[in-house]
């Protein structure tokens, strides 16, 4: 996730409390969008996030994904954030 460090995006501002992870993931995908950038997110997310944050949408980005378990791959301008799978 580095890469997406030293980008400068759209600022955006969140205020959520228990809000659905999935939902928070898709609105920073909109922003993203405007910036150029798809986000794919993995329909199997799930889980509740607080947040308040006024930063652009990759460092808000960064920082969820800071505090989570998923995949995350970055192809170009392409950021596919996936559950991850545990082979048996």
């Amino acid at each position: 996730m580095f890469i997406l460090n030293y980008y400068k995006g759209t600022t955006i501002s969140l205020d959520f409390h228990d809000g659905d992870l999935y939902n928070v993931l898709s609105l920073l995908a909109e922003a993203a969008h405007k910036d150029g950038f798809i986000i794919a997110v993995d329909k199997r997310i799930k889980g509740k996030i607080q947040i308040n944050m006024e930063e652009p949408w990759n460092m808000v980005l960064v920082e969820i994904l800071a505090g989570v378990n998923f995949m995350t791959e970055i192809v170009n301008d392409i950021i596919i954030i996936s559950v991850m799978e545990w082979k048996k």
